[in-house]
């Protein structure tokens, strides 16, 4: 009985730990219109924004940052926390700091 107890204890923690939720949002540029063919990645994840700017991404539960690529430049968000099953956070391109801005 001990045993059982034990197993069940580290599947419930095992299975935890593995959990995944996902990330999605729009991403927009300065001028309000959206970000739409931009290159996302996220740890080892990488999507592209779709016409509207949406991007969605599954990953672990914890702190990222989400960088994105517009041409040859690179942004960079502030660590937004993945939680699951999901989180939406919307975004706006600071061209001038190479940074995304959290809309809130």
């Amino acid at each position: 009985m001990k045993y059982i107890i034990f197993a069940l204890i580290f599947l419930s923690f095992t299975c935890s730990i593995l959990y995944a939720g996902d990330l999605s949002g729009r991403i927009i540029k300065d001028d309000g219109s959206p970000l739409a063919g931009a290159d996302v990645s996220i740890d080892n994840a990488n999507v592209k924004t779709n016409e509207f700017g949406g991007y969605r991404v599954t990953l672990q539960d914890g702190e990222r940052e989400l960088n994105i690529k517009i041409g040859n430049v690179s942004y960079t968000s502030e660590k937004v926390k993945i939680y699951s099953p999901e989180v939406k956070q919307n975004w706006k391109v600071d061209s001038k700091n190479n940074k995304l801005i959290k809309i809130r």
